[in-house]
């Protein structure tokens, strides 16, 4: 897991601890970043990750990331995966945005695990299935209720169309949901670019997670020139994902060319 491992320690690296919420988030992240790019056998840190409750989902994006990484014997930081990895730690640490909102792939369904040889992941408390994790969490009353569930991130053209359309009526409006759509739309542009999808969708959304993830690291959501583009990127996704997979050739381009060269107009 050499390949794994240091990609896991360049991605965790990226993570923007900013964007957490609180102080106890930003230590214990801290605290299993360090523990996780430190520890000797990676594999059993993260299945006992993933057996501590709300961490299932947070342990299996790290696992997929970590799987994908060993078949393709390389790691370049994708702003997708950085998301995906922030907003499954925020759900896991009681956050707004639910486990199953960004469920990344599993390497196997069955057992998330078997990718490493590593079976039996029933999921307990921390009580039940004490570990060399103890101590890293905050204690989760028994009587705590799951959040509910939300559509998972799929990477289907009308689904991302209506997703992309509620983030930027969100964007225009100020609304506090607007973190948590940006994070979902870039979560799908992630899944995108690594699926079996049109070029030119691909393409799209490679730009559109870039430009995401620049405004958002930069704090430049309440801009106007933020919302000039998104007015102008939204619209041709729809027309896209509505006219025949025949008749799509060149659609796209009317939101690619503002992403390809947005950074022109902050610098």
């Amino acid at each position: 897991m050499n390949h794994a491992h240091e990609a896991l320690r360049t991605l965790l690296g990226t993570v923007p601890l900013a964007e957490l919420s609180n102080d106890q988030q930003r230590t214990t992240f801290e605290a299993l970043r360090q523990r996780l790019v430190s520890v000797a056998d990676l594999e059993t840190e993260l299945r006992s990750l993933y057996k501590v409750r709300n961490f299932s989902d947070f342990a299996t994006t790290l696992l997929w990331i970590a799987n994908r990484t060993e078949k393709e014997g390389g790691f370049q930081v994708d702003p997708g995966d950085t998301y995906l990895v922030l907003s499954s730690f925020r759900a896991a640490m009681g956050g707004v945005v639910p486990p199953s909102a960004l469920q990344a792939p599993a390497p196997d369904a069955g057992d998330p695990f078997a990718a490493f040889g590593v079976g039996g992941t029933e999921q307990s408390t921390l009580e039940e299935h004490p570990s060399s994790l103890e101590g890293f969490f905050p204690e989760t009353p028994s009587n705590q209720q799951e959040p509910p569930g939300t559509p998972t991130v799929s990477g289907d053209e009308k689904e991302f169309s209506a997703l992309l359309e509620q983030f930027v009526e969100a964007m225009q409006s100020g609304e506090d949901a607007r973190i948590t759509l940006l994070e979902r739309v870039v979560a799908v542009c992630s899944l995108v670019g690594t699926g079996e999808f049109a070029d030119d969708y691909k393409e799209y959304c490679r730009y559109l997670s870039e430009f995401l993830s620049y405004i958002s690291e930069n704090q430049y959501l309440d801009d106007v020139r933020v919302m000039n583009i998104l007015s102008n990127v939204s619209s041709p996704v729809s027309q896209w994902a509505n006219t025949a997979p025949t008749e799509r050739q060149g659609v796209l381009e009317e939101g690619i060319a503002p992403l390809r060269d947005f950074k022109s107009l902050f610098e």
